[in-house]
């Protein structure tokens, strides 16, 4: 029995990461491998619903960080990139009273594409601002200025990297410091860095979060 009841306070907080989402591919504006169908995603977050509590990234990472104890069986979501898309699923996710955190990624607030074709694809900064004053259940962290791969640049890059982002998005209703990295890729110095400036690092490791966190592991929302 105390084993049990052990367990049961302890239970592992599952963060889930996704990224686009629609009712139809749309091969000019979406990737394959980062796209869901609507109905689908819907679908999987009820599934969720009915076994995990879903909270606020800060309030996972607070039970985390604080080694609180946990009777409920906690969620956590979040989205990457910025996609324009979001927006179909976001009005749903409010009426379901589900939190989402969005990490962005500032240079991209043009809504324009960052590699060959421009389309408008990203939330522009417009976008951002009436997200952020319409739904109380956002939430927006960095995904870096640029999505690039963090984990080659220098401490020097890195830190302009950060305070770029931080300087963009600081004053953004909505704002938390937490910063995941793309493609989830990272080293020991930009978690440091992140650290040195009480910045939580976000990892893509497929992993659940226990207790006494010093960062925050996710998964991919997957059927």
């Amino acid at each position: 029995m105390r084993r049990r009841l052990m367990k049961l306070r302890l239970q592992p907080i599952r963060v889930f990461c996704f990224h686009q989402v629609s009712d139809e591919f749309e091969p000019d504006t979406m990737w394959e491998c980062d796209w869901m169908q609507t109905e689908v995603f819907k679908q999987k977050i009820l599934e969720l619903k009915k076994e995990y509590t879903f909270v606020p990234l800060t309030e996972a990472y607070h039970h985390l960080a604080n080694d609180k104890i946990r009777f409920k069986k906690y969620a956590t979501l979040t989205a990457d990139d910025g996609w324009a898309s979001v927006k179909n699923v976001l009005p749903w996710l409010a009426e379901q009273g589900i939190s989402i955190t969005l990490f962005l990624n500032p240079k991209y607030f043009d809504g324009m594409h960052y590699r060959e074709r421009e389309t408008e694809r990203f939330l522009t900064e417009a976008d951002v601002k009436c997200i952020c004053s319409s739904y109380s259940v956002v939430s927006i962290g960095m995904h870096g200025w640029a999505h690039v791969d963090v984990s080659k640049q220098s401490v020097d890059e890195f830190k302009r990297n950060v305070d770029m982002s931080v300087n963009e998005m600081n004053d953004y209703e909505g704002f938390i410091p937490f910063f995941a990295f793309p493609w989830g890729r990272c080293n020991e110095m930009n978690i440091n860095v992140l650290k040195s400036l009480n910045i939580v690092p976000v990892l893509m490791d497929g992993q659940r979060n226990n207790g006494n966190a010093k960062a925050v592991h996710r998964e991919l929302l997957t059927v």
